[in-house]
């Protein structure tokens, strides 16, 4: 039976969760209503190997993660804790009470950081039930969820609200009584403010290695790779991911293995990153995963710039979208009749996807497994910056 009582977080955490139900003992959806807070069983302490595992596999080309000189002129004591391990921590620690139920992961939005987080930090992760509704058919449940991971402060250092395909609820609970407002639209600082604050002490950045980005500048990213099997046991197991579908090879096999969408955002990030160098902090505003990823289907990507804008005289701010590829060995060969539609804001359901690549890129059915927006905060290495956005 599943234990309740009345929560009240310290400190910082207490406007976010405020005082509802909490349970801290696995997940009944047709019990759960808008505002019910679930704490991970998870508490890990960051060490030092952590960022050199996360680097084997997803390449890092920023020199803020991977040059301590760089790092410390922009005012860190040491190399910083990836922003993309954040992600997959808040992830996968909040997953665990929800893993015997969920479907699969829909989307992503507003994934920011929004504090420091250095190696001996310990994390844990609470996550706020925001909406629970079935689908039009009836066929499925839709549960939209805030996470949020915590140091040993009770500071929040990561934030996001992720949405997940569950069974269908007997019947669509009501929201709990509250007066606290909806986090996801009142509890993200816009990324050019947390940025100009993270780097407030900065005045001039180290010279590296700079790209311009203009707006409608379309980027058919060089590299692509893989995620080994034994690549994601090894990290899988490292962020306590909790469902067996990415590890259990008993029960899948390794064909049946699927990688999580966690991971795939972070290599599509990381290969779409090597382009866009220096990249110092970024938000995801938006992503969905629209085909699996298996262990070993090599990974590629292709980006549009949306807008480029400074934020102040030593930053800017790029918004782009992204999407990546999977098995799809000649990207370069598409640069002239590459389907723009898919390349604009507009977030798309697999179905209109499916129907743009039929009506004008057939090679592409099946191979586009995430799209992306983010907003890209870099140096500010060239102030003749176009402002327009191209949709």
């Amino acid at each position: 039976m599943r234990k309740e009582t009345k929560w009240k977080p310290p400190g910082s955490l207490e406007t976010l969760l405020n005082q509802a139900p909490f349970s801290s003992s696995g997940f009944d959806l047709n019990q759960s209503s808008p505002g019910q807070i679930l704490e991970s069983p998870h508490e890990i302490t960051v060490e030092d190997h952590w960022r050199n595992q996360w680097a084997s596999i997803f390449p890092a080309s920023q020199r803020i993660h991977t040059s301590i000189e760089y790092a410390n002129s922009c005012g860190f004591p040491e190399i910083p804790v990836p922003a993309d391990l954040l992600l997959n921590m808040a992830l996968s620690f909040s997953l665990d009470p929800l893993s015997d139920y969920c479907r699969y992961q829909l989307d992503i939005e507003n994934a920011r950081q929004e504090a420091l987080v250095q190696v001996g930090d310990t994390l844990k992760s609470y996550s706020r039930v925001e909406e629970v509704r079935n689908t039009s058919r009836g066929d499925a449940s839709v549960v939209s969820m805030t996470h949020i991971l915590v140091n040993q402060r009770e500071e929040r250092v990561f934030t996001l609200l992720m949405r997940y395909y569950f069974d269908p609820v007997e019947v669509e609970p009501k929201a709990l009584q509250s007066e606290e407002p909806h986090p996801a639209i009142h509890h993200f600082q816009r990324a050019a403010e947390f940025s100009s604050a993270r780097f407030s002490k900065v005045s001039q950045f180290p010279v590296a290695p700079h790209s311009p980005l203009r707006t409608g500048d379309l980027i058919f990213h060089r590299g692509s790779r893989p995620i080994a099997w034994s690549e994601n046991l090894s990290i899988s197991t490292l962020l306590q991911e909790s469902h067996p579908i990415h590890w259990d090879t008993h029960r899948y096999g390794r064909e049946g293995l699927i990688i999580s969408g966690g991971l795939i955002h972070s290599l599509v990030s990381a290969i779409s990153n090597r382009d866009f160098r220096q990249v110092i902090d970024e938000v995801v505003l938006h992503c969905s995963h629209l085909q699996p990823v298996s262990p070993g289907d090599q990974v590629g990507a292709i980006s549009r710039i949306l807008s480029a804008e400074p934020i102040d005289s030593r930053l800017e701010a790029v918004r782009v979208k992204t999407l990546g590829l999977k098995n799809f060995s000649s990207i370069k060969n598409l640069e002239d009749r590459f389907p723009s539609r898919l390349l604009k804001e507009k977030q798309r359901s697999r179905r209109e996807i499916d129907e743009i690549c039929t009506q004008e890129s057939p090679q592409l059915n099946g191979k586009i497994v995430l799209q992306s927006v983010r907003t890209l905060i870099r140096p500010r290495m060239n102030s003749d910056l176009k402002t327009q956005s191209p949709d």
